[in-house]
């Protein structure tokens, strides 16, 4: 819902509003251990489907055995969709938060992520090529690495404004506009 509160903050301040998107994989590597079912994950889905609503941002309880072992795929998905513009990456950035909290898609395997992806409406050929080449892994692991050392960020959401203010954590989409309104006045 962060991700959906602030696209639709951004075209009410039709232009006044930059974002930039930076990726923040909670599991650099992958956790064979990760579950889903009755876990602090199971409990948070929950919560975050309660503040959800207001949104109309359906979240779908897990229940696949596969919960998500890590999100490098899909970042780098992102990335690489992000070469082909900005429009591009706002469809497959919305396309993949839907997949996985609504649609039940598993954003840690790499074919159903390619799935999401064509479903989108990216360019397919430029796509693979950039995502098999693995160059995209590096520009995440990138951005978490300065996420972590330069501007202490340990959960996501994370929003930074301009003046260093920042949001933690999922809030309303008043708390957004606040701090992003004084953001963007300067």
């Amino acid at each position: 819902p962060a991700a959906v509160r602030l696209q639709r903050i951004q075209q009410e301040m039709a232009g006044r509003l930059s974002i930039e998107w930076k990726a923040f994989p909670l599991r650099p590597v992958p956790d064979p251990s990760v579950t889903f079912k009755g876990t602090y994950r199971e409990e948070a889905w929950k919560r975050c489907a309660a503040m959800a609503e207001p949104d109309r941002v359906v979240f779908t309880m897990w229940s696949r055995n596969d919960y998500p072992t890590w999100s490098l795929p899909a970042l780098e998905a992102a990335k690489c969709v992000a070469l082909q513009g900005e429009e591009a990456f706002r469809r497959l950035h919305l396309r993949l938060y839907e997949a996985f909290f609504t649609g039940g898609k598993n954003i840690a395997v790499p074919e159903e992520v390619v799935e999401v992806v064509r479903e989108s409406g990216a360019d397919m050929t430029r796509f693979l090529a950039d995502y098999e080449s693995g160059k995209a892994r590096d520009w995440v692991l990138h951005d978490y690495e300065e996420a972590v050392t330069r501007e202490g960020v340990r959960a996501i959401p994370t929003i930074i404004g301009e003046g260093g203010q920042r949001v933690v954590g999922l809030v309303s989409a008043g708390e957004y506009r606040r701090m992003l309104g004084a953001s963007a006045d300067g």
